[in-house]
């Protein structure tokens, strides 16, 4: 009949439009990607892994120079020409010109650290003080190459016109007054006080530069940076800055490679062999022109290959070290020295405890050392420095509070274990149990953790030791000059590859010349053959010794406060006296009983208990790793 026809015919229509609905779904193109939303930009793109293209070598300074005033900067990092750069890049740059939402960077003082944060750069170009730091980011590059572009000084030939003393800068300058002054060590307190007041302002000046950034002096046809600039007087003065910088780490030969460095003719020494301006606070308060006083030993040398440098191992981990020196000295070699990790938390500690016990020999400091002497070992620290470590890798995983600082009790928070009275029925271990937190420790180093469970759960220590850790907690710190506080000696062991990376990404390789101790221990005329071709100078023989260490402590920082170190430039009121520095004292490094001699690496090595070697050795072991794949070679460690 035609009604049962049309049901028929309505049927075989409905399977007809779903078997067409099947086929053009099956055969349809992939969706596109959905939009970047403000989630993204945290999370790390997908990247496809390619080689990294490799850098030009860096010209000599005086082919730096610009033939006329006024050229556009000379880019930090100069990997190709900006007309070759991919078109992402250049539409991202476009881009974070147009995003009003990206902060604005003025002035030295005001960056996010670009090195650090190029993940996020590359999400959505934002973060980042545009005004001085570019992110170069190809989304189909290795995100752990990609380099970041600061904008660097124009380099002129002519000078620029320097403002009035007191009012704002329009470019960076060499001749004005020293702030602080060279014989603020001299001063009583309250003097000094008024001197850092009196230097803000112009400190101040100095990080507030308009853009495009430019020193106020005439570059000069050196190897070395130089600069000419009119002082108040009229007349022309020069002014050096490093041609390379040791960036660390400490306790891996720096004072070592300082000396044979010496011993070529043309390397100049600077007034102090760690100047420190880049550190944090130091550079708070310290001008250029007091900065540049270091290095006038350069200025006086008449030949146009001598160079000069810094030897700061604190910059290494300093993020203002990185920004300040890509952007005003962008061509500037870096050195880096990487030790076994094992040893140098050793050395790190031993000199931490040697200050200690020097500085505070008597008195009521060296009382309160005493009563916790049995916490200051080597192994003893160390330990707590790992469990300090766990806690705070712990903290990031669950939540909750970070790990207390310093020479303190670890006792854990009242959530993270059972409720008071229920305490005694459980083990150390069923404690630790109780809480998510308690479980990720145990999972780190599950025999080291046990170790300190009693104090993790407040049972450990009891009176009067618990009373003694309490007056003892600013000694151990004031008295190593922080050396001593967990976890200082493990963080700067286990961070050379972290450290690399960033510097890697703001400067070519080819700027940077890692130095492995044990290789110059083993051969030192080799290394540093090869350092001098790497610093564009002669080869020089550097004699037979390898290992210098630093006797005492006079001479070897810039001092900017009577208390700094217990050093004190002196007391004769001549009219040059404030210009000398302490003479740094070196000498043979004496082994102590302590050592065993490695026939493999040639190296004397710290005895170290198997146990707490072992568990460093496994806590080290990724660290180490990492580093083996910047360097494309596994060092054995």
């Amino acid at each position: 009949p035609p009604r049962r026809l049309l049901i028929i015919a309505a049927v075989a229509c409905s399977l007809w439009y779903l078997c067409m609905q099947y086929m053009v779904q099956s055969h349809a193109p992939a969706a596109e990607p959905r939009a970047s939303s403000d989630l993204d930009m945290y999370s790390e793109p997908p990247v496809q892994r390619r080689p990294v293209p490799a850098v030009a070598s860096v010209p000599p300074a005086a082919q730096l120079l610009p033939k006329v005033a006024g050229s556009q900067p000379t880019p930090a990092v100069a990997a190709q020409p900006p007309s070759a750069r991919p078109q992402a890049v250049q539409a991202g740059q476009a881009q974070a010109k147009q995003d009003d939402e990206a902060p604005r960077c003025k002035s030295d003082d005001q960056f996010t650290d670009c090195a650090a944060d190029l993940v996020k750069a590359c999400g959505r170009w934002r973060n980042l003080c545009q005004s001085t730091c570019t992110p170069g980011c190809d989304p189909a590059a290795d995100n752990d190459n990609a380099a970041v572009v600061l904008e660097s000084p124009h380099v002129e030939r002519v000078e620029a016109a320097r403002a009035p003393e007191a009012e704002p800068q329009t470019c960076l300058p060499f001749s004005r007054q020293l702030c602080p002054p060279l014989n603020l060590s001299l001063l009583d307190n309250k003097e000094q006080k008024a001197v850092h007041d009196s230097c803000g302002k112009y400190v101040k000046q100095e990080r507030n530069l308009p853009s495009p950034p430019r020193f106020c002096g005439a570059r000069e046809g050196r190897l070395n940076p130089c600069w000419s600039e009119t002082a108040g007087n009229g007349s022309a003065l020069s002014y050096c800055l490093p041609h390379f910088f040791i960036l660390g780490e400490m306790k891996c030969g720096t004072t070592t490679v300082y000396e044979l460095l010496l011993k070529h003719p043309r390397i100049v020494a600077p007034r102090t062999k760690e100047p420190r301006y880049l550190q944090q606070g130091r550079f708070a308060q310290t001008t250029l022109s007091r900065y540049a006083v270091n290095f006038r030993r350069a200025v006086e040398t008449a030949a146009a290959d001598t160079v000069t440098f810094d030897a700061s191992p604190v910059y290494l981990r300093s993020k203002i070290a990185r920004f300040w020196l890509a952007r005003w000295l962008p061509e500037a070699k870096l050195i880096v020295l990487v030790r076994n990790p094992v040893q140098r938390s050793y050395s790190h500690w031993k000199m931490g405890y040697e200050w200690a016990h020097g500085k505070c020999s008597d008195g009521d400091m060296a009382q309160r050392l005493k009563e916790v002497a049995e916490l200051l070992t080597f192994s003893s620290i160390i330990q707590r420095s790992l469990v300090v470590t766990y806690w705070d890798r712990c903290r990031q995983l669950t939540g909750g509070e970070s790990a207390p600082s310093g020479f303190s009790l670890m006792a854990l928070n009242d959530k993270r274990l059972p409720p008071a009275e229920q305490r005694h029925l459980h083990s150390p271990a069923a404690t630790l149990n109780y809480s998510a937190f308690g479980r990720c420790l145990l999972t780190q180093d599950h025999d080291l953790i046990l170790e300190y469970a009693d104090e993790l759960r407040g049972a450990w220590p009891v009176e009067p030791l618990k009373g003694a850790m309490s007056r003892a907690k600013h000694a151990v710190g004031s008295c190593s000059e922080m050396m001593m506080l967990p976890p200082a000696a493990l963080q700067k062991s286990g961070s050379y590859a972290v450290e690399l990376e960033r510097w890697a990404r703001i400067f070519p390789r080819s700027q940077i010349k890692v130095i492995v101790t044990d290789e110059l221990t083993r051969g030192s005329q080799r290394i540093m053959n090869e350092t001098f071709d790497f610093l564009q100078l002669p080869r020089m023989p550097i004699g037979n010794q390898s290992r210098f260490c630093v006797r005492g402590k006079a001479g070897v920082m810039d001092v900017l406060h009577a208390s700094e170190l217990n050093i004190t430039i002196g007391h004769d009121t001549s009219e040059h006296a404030h210009l000398l520095a302490p003479q740094l004292k070196v000498g043979d490094c004496e082994p102590d009983s302590g050592h065993a001699h490695d026939e493999a690496t040639g190296s004397d090595l710290h005895r170290i208990e198997p146990r707490v070697q072992e568990r460093l050795r496994r806590f080290f072991e990724p660290h180490n790793r990492r580093l083996y794949r910047f360097l494309g070679r596994d060092l054995g460690w």
